[in-house]
């Protein structure tokens, strides 16, 4: 009995009385609800000026915020690139500041040729002593910032003696060169050939013959920063002028502030795209409030029809106003976020794109409803009886648009919690200022349209049904506005309970888009073999979506984030081609070490190292550097023969023979900080996708936990990419889920019908699932950008669902002579939100169409999810969702109409 008695969509009729009265209250006193939030959007957007500021910062913006490699990251990079003196090369690789370059034939063929090597060395002399300007304006050189190396700069020794070798013509006539590993007399260690050239042939001896690429590496004192900076970028600065002295050979460079310097090129090339994106939408908003009317006028060849404005009914001023209005709230949520330093990411300036559109659609709802009510009513009447339906359906868009987005920030990625703070802060401006300086707007062009004047010049017009035969060319263009011609009903709007069939069937005073969506839109696709066609489109686009998801790519590739034409892209492209082995290192830290000089600990902890080399994406044993190993070799060696086992089994013995060896072997003696805490490493395989990156990183983690006693910590460049891949579905589906449990509350206390609230969860979900589906068939990842979208792909299905729902349940209109009431409410609601909701997409893709100019992946996957976004929330908005809305009312009436029937005596 209590059930009973709640009703439906509590919040819906009196948030509708409060937002209708405020609305008249504006009506009366519109110019202070202009003044005061120019005034606020004026002190606000000093947040912008004071405290404008990007922070970029890949492996901070697209990384998760609890990230575990970042704490096995910090492990090695505190303990063992703790400082400029800490510095072996190839033991600390991407954790210093540093410039990498790769060098291969202009030809494409082998840079070992005599005359490419000796231009090589070349080419190391020119980078050891070329003089760059620093930022403080004193010239420098390689040898002001370089890290030392057995006393002296380093400067790529193991390169340089390869070169030296194939420059003189030596390799085949003095020296055996060996692959992977080559041991000289004139390097202190075996060199790994393998990190110097990239896709190397041998000879029928297994010697090097062919390579198709050097790789170098300068790494940079933390000390001098900012002249080590200078330095990157200097350097960088004349590869790019071609100033390398070489004509047979090509440079690419990739340096530690690549990727924030590529960020910050792409913000440079998308902020001008803001004002073609402003100027698109004005200009579609100008054009879409105009109101033409054919007219008849009679000619030489007959009578003809001729399109003629309606100066009285047309707002183009609202299309501005509305651009402009929003505008003010992206300014204005912005600067109080700055205001309140909230970081703002080089994502956000997408924001403005996107927030722009969903400000324009607000308007164009409120601007639908107006020309929904009765001109005979005085403009704060008709104020009153437009926001009353439209401000409902505007703040629950709003409101769940904002949910949307803060349910996104959930996500641990800061590039996403920043973005979704600005938008959802940018929404609820928008809520805010659309409902002051829109309605306000709206109203002083209301008493112009009362009045009979032009809506842009306030002027007279002339009768455009009774005087437009006898007027000028000139009037026709710019003077023409429609008279009232219906008298004043107070119930003729859409509200009404009961309307005037008669009225109806003798005068029409629908615009023409409720007509088109009316009687030609909403018949066609009723008709029962388009219905069929849409059920079977659907159920193809589920498959589609379905066979998406299942070979959808999860993860961010940081490539991406270079432009191709980039020399920065050629180098990561051809690293990942020919120097794989780079990333595939994995270090071990034991940070509890086990006694050594005790066989038994010794056993066990050979036995877990065992565990790690044999994996399934481990290489294996051949592959790992341990010092310990190499200590035994080079105490067998010195002739320890079968006092070997005594010496490591006395403590004080194999005290005195490691610091020998260490003493004796600077590139081991880096490894060990102690007796307690040492490192060591080796090779992964099977690690080519981001799922195997993720599975192997799972997999070493486990054996670190399994074996707690040893403090064991794994770190491999792999573990960004595998953290990423473990967090991005999961999240982005619990996103979804939260979401479809707000949003449907949300619908409840709305909207009167409890039905319409599971519709839109099913709707929410199934453009989540076309979208996620569909991204995979146009090359894009899910990834932090595509997340973002995603999140807004709920927003927006909410929005086209609610704007349907609400206008399907509130709909009153007259019924259609001959068609049953249910089919006439599916005709009037088309009639009511059709245009509307075409608006708001058309708006949204050219709001983003400007993005499809940017040659950037983050952008193009911003611009390409939100097309999805747009054409599958349309589709549903304008084709699924109302029929399925029909089709469950009519079964609904079935069901009663039985009910009630079997019931009777």
């Amino acid at each position: 009995m209590i059930i009973s008695k709640i009703r439906a969509a509590p919040l819906e009729q009196p948030w509708a009385n409060i937002v209708a009265k405020y609305c008249l209250f504006v009506a009366k006193y519109p110019w202070p609800f202009i003044i005061i939030p120019l005034i606020i959007t004026i002190c606000l957007s000093m947040g912008i000026i004071l405290n404008f500021k990007i922070v970029r910062g890949v492996n901070y913006l697209y990384a998760p915020l609890n990230a575990t490699w970042k704490t096995e990251e910090a492990v090695f990079g505190e303990n063992w690139a703790k400082d400029d003196d800490h510095f072996y090369p190839g033991k600390d690789i991407l954790r210093r500041q540093g410039i990498y370059l790769i060098v291969n034939a202009k030809d494409g063929g082998n840079v070992l040729r005599q005359e490419y090597a000796q231009d090589f060395l070349k080419i190391l002399d020119w980078i050891l002593n070329v003089k760059l300007l620093s930022s403080a304006g004193r010239i420098f050189t390689y040898k002001d910032v370089c890290l030392h190396f057995q006393n002296d700069c380093f400067s790529n020794p193991h390169a340089k003696l390869l070169a030296n070798i194939y420059s003189k013509n030596h390799q085949n006539s003095m020296f055996n060169i060996t692959y992977p590993i080559y041991r000289s007399t004139y390097a202190t260690e075996p060199i790994d050939i393998s990190k110097v050239l990239g896709n190397v042939s041998l000879d029928y001896d297994g010697h090097v013959e062919n390579a198709s690429a050097w790789l170098i590496l300068y790494q940079l004192k933390n000390e001098k920063w900012q002249l080590s900076r200078d330095f990157e970028d200097g350097l960088a600065e004349k590869i790019q002028s071609g100033e390398a002295p070489s004509e047979l050979l090509n440079l690419y460079y990739f340096h530690s502030a690549t990727f924030d310097q590529e960020l910050e090129k792409e913000n440079r090339r998308l902020t001008p795209k803001f004002s073609i994106t402003f100027s698109v939408l004005i200009i579609f908003a100008i054009m879409t409030t105009f109101t033409i009317k054919f007219m008849k006028f009679k000619t030489e060849n007959g009578i003809n029809q001729y399109p003629v404005i309606d100066w009285v009914l047309s707002k183009p001023l609202l299309g501005i106003c509305g651009v402009l209005v929003t505008m003010c709230a992206i300014i204005s949520s912005t600067g109080l976020l700055m205001l309140f330093n909230v970081t703002f990411v080089d994502m956000c300036t997408v924001m403005p794109f996107l927030s722009l559109t969903i400000g324009i659609d607000d308007t164009f709802l409120m601007l639908a409803a107006w020309h929904e009510t009765d001109r005979n009513l005085p403009y704060e009447k008709r104020i009153e009886k437009a926001m009353r339906h439209a401000a409902v359906s505007i703040s629950i868009t709003s409101l769940t648009d904002a949910l949307a987005f803060l349910i996104g920030s959930i996500a641990p990625l800061p590039a996403v919690i920043y973005f979704c703070y600005y938008s959802s802060a940018a929404i609820l401006f928008i809520f805010l200022y659309v409902l002051t300086m829109f309605v306000a707007v709206l109203a002083l062009q209301g008493r112009r349209e009362e009045d009979l004047k032009h809506s842009v010049t306030g002027m007279k017009t002339i009768d455009l049904d009774s005087d437009y035969e006898t007027a000028s060319t000139r009037q026709l263009l710019l003077k023409m506005g429609s008279r009232v011609s219906v008298k004043a009903d107070e119930e003729n709007n859409n509200n009404n309970n009961e309307k005037s069939i008669e009225n109806i069937q003798k005068i029409d005073n629908r615009m023409w888009y409720q007509r088109f969506f009316e009687d030609q839109y909403a018949p066609f696709i009723s008709n029962s073999k388009i219905s069929i066609l849409s059920f079977l489109i659907y159920l193809a686009y589920l498959a589609a979506a379905f066979y998406g998801v299942k070979h959808l790519k999860i993860g961010f590739d940081l490539i991406n984030i270079v432009q191709e034409d980039s020399a920065s892209r050629v180098f990561l492209e051809v690293r990942e081609q020919l120097f794989p082995e780079d990333t595939k290192l994995m270090d071990i830290a034991v940070m509890n070490s086990p006694n050594f000089s005790n066989p038994e600990e010794r056993f066990n902890f050979m036995e877990v190292l065992s565990e790690f080399e044999s994996t399934w994406c481990s290489e294996g044993r051949e592959s790992t550097q341990f010092w310990f190993f190499e200590m035994q070799k080079y105490l067998s060696n010195l002739g320890f023969g079968g006092d070997l086992t005594k010496t490591m089994n006395s403590e004080r013995k194999l005290s005195q023979s490691k610091k020998t060896f260490l003493m004796s072997h600077e590139k081991f003696g880096y490894d060990v900080l102690s007796d307690k805490q040492f490192r060591l490493s080796t090779r992964l395989k099977n690690v080519e996708t981001d799922e195997e990156m993720f599975n192997c990183a799972r997999t070493m983690r486990k054996l670190s936990q399994k074996h707690a006693n040893y403090s064991i910590i794994t770190y491999s460049p792999l573990w960004n990419i595998a953290d990423e891949y473990d967090i991005m579905w999961p999240q982005t589906m619990q996103d979804i889920y939260i979401s479809i449990a707000v949003m449907v509350p949300v619908a409840l206390l709305f909207i009167p019908q409890p039905l319409c609230s599971v519709i839109i969860g099913l709707n929410i979900a199934s453009i989540a699932f076309g979208v996620i589906g569909t991204m995979s068939f146009l090359g894009v990842s899910l990834d932090a950008t595509s997340m973002i979208t995603v999140a807004m792909s709920v927003g927006f299905s909410v929005d086209f669902a609610a704007h349907v729902s609400y206008a399907y349940m509130t709909e009153s209109g007259a019924q259609i002579p001959g068609k049953s009431a249910i089919y006439s409410r599916f005709c009037h609601t088309l009639g009511t939100i059709g245009w509307p909701v075409t608006q708001a997409s058309v708006s949204v893709l050219l709001g983003v169409s400007s993005l499809y100019l940017v040659d950037s992946y983050v952008v193009q996957t911003c611009f390409r999810t939100v097309v999805l976004v747009i054409l599958f929330g349309t589709t549903h908005a304008l084709v699924f969702l109302p029929l399925l809305l029909m089709n469950c009312h009519r079964v609904f009436d079935y069901f009663k109409t039985t009910s009630t029937t079997s019931t009777e005596p």
